[in-house]
């Protein structure tokens, strides 16, 4: 049963991205391109809620932060230096790289919900 719920998973999209750094590299390609759409539903809801109500919050809200973290936009690529999974939680460690030849290198949790990774606070 379970089989076959994983393989329709996969067959319908359901199941976009395969590991946390796919998640990664596609949340950046998103904000990269404005697809802010895209970028919201790679984030846990409560990340969502967090960039625009609590005390610290992006006034622009996810196209802001990703705004700042593309540099508007310029963003080349996505390294992943580490990816360490451990059940329902991923930490990953990446590096950005601009246009501009800059880079920046930081860490993001993940976890899994419903079979599908989302980026955590």
């Amino acid at each position: 049963m379970l089989a076959s719920v994983l393989a329709f998973a996969i067959l319908t999209g359901f199941v976009p991205y395969g590991s946390p750094a796919e998640v990664m590299q596609t949340f950046y390609s998103a904000c990269n391109s404005r697809n802010y759409s895209m970028a919201e539903k790679l984030l846990v809801p409560e990340a969502n809620w967090a960039m625009t109500h609590h005390a610290g919050a992006v006034d622009e809200g996810l196209p802001g932060i990703c705004e700042a973290e593309t540099k508007q936009g310029s963003l080349a690529r996505v390294e992943i230096l580490h990816q360490e999974v451990s059940g329902e939680i991923a930490r990953i460690r990446y590096r950005l790289y601009y246009a501009d030849g800059s880079t920046l290198e930081e860490n993001q949790g993940l976890v899994d919900q419903h079979w599908a990774w989302k980026i955590a606070p």
